[in-house]
């Protein structure tokens, strides 16, 4: 039998065991990425912006909203809202406020479905 047959040979079991373990990694991060994805996705909810002289007013619209799971926080330029509806779906919305806003008191309504934010400008004296 000549040499090169042997070292074919040799050569195409050592690729094809090295594609074997590469398709094995490929299936676990797969696996790891969509286990992260699902543990951690949130959709953004649709929402409308209305800019006034001192305010500013963020519509959220959340179909089937549980109401108890509204979180809301301002921390300096950064707007984030966060919830879930009665079905169990994430939404998170985060917007960057304009800088006269930064340290305003933000008031939050909440009817059916609707949530209201709204950043009034404080007055310095």
């Amino acid at each position: 039998m000549p040499a090169y047959k042997d070292l074919y040979d040799m050569v195409k079991k050592a690729i094809e065991s090295e594609m074997r373990e590469m398709e094995n990694l490929v299936e676990l991060m797969s696996n790891e990425i969509r286990e992260s994805v699902e543990r951690e996705s949130c959709l953004v909810p649709l929402y409308s912006e209305q800019r006034r002289e001192n305010e500013l007013i963020y519509i959220v619209d959340v179909p089937h909203l549980k109401e108890e799971t509204v979180y809301v926080k301002l921390d300096g330029q950064n707007l984030e809202l966060s919830c879930t509806n009665s079905r169990g779906v994430k939404y998170r919305l985060k917007v960057k406020i304009p800088k006269e806003l930064e340290g305003s008191e933000v008031k939050v309504s909440r009817v059916k479905g609707r949530i209201t934010l709204r950043l009034v400008k404080t007055e310095t004296k």
